[in-house]
């Protein structure tokens, strides 16, 4: 990597946030640009997170996922297990989930 200094340029900056100041230590992803009269800084577009599965149910033990194709999908969560668990309360619990996931569906 070749690094090269610039004295006495000009840096012209174009955010997509409000924000004008930049934090110590902070990066932004952009382009860089020379200009003819010095250069020019244009911050990307930042990216939205798109849900693809949106959550419809989520329980303490299970949750429902609405898929893309159209088709519902059950995620079960992990249990901590002990040997204190009570297994036939935990499966009578989490199908009671399932049913109150179902529910949603209509």
């Amino acid at each position: 990597m070749e690094k090269k200094t610039f004295n006495a340029t000009n840096l012209v900056c174009q955010f997509q946030t409000t924000s004008e100041r930049l934090d110590n230590d902070g990066c932004l992803n952009g382009v860089i640009s020379r200009t003819d009269d010095g250069f020019r800084f244009e911050e990307a577009v930042k990216a939205k997170s798109v849900r693809r599965n949106p959550k419809l149910y989520d329980g303490k033990y299970c949750s429902l996922v609405h898929r893309q194709d159209g088709k519902y999908q059950i995620h079960m969560k992990t249990i901590q297990a002990s040997k204190s668990l009570d297994r036939s309360m935990l499966a009578f619990d989490v199908y009671s989930e399932i049913l109150n996931a179902f529910n949603v569906i209509d």
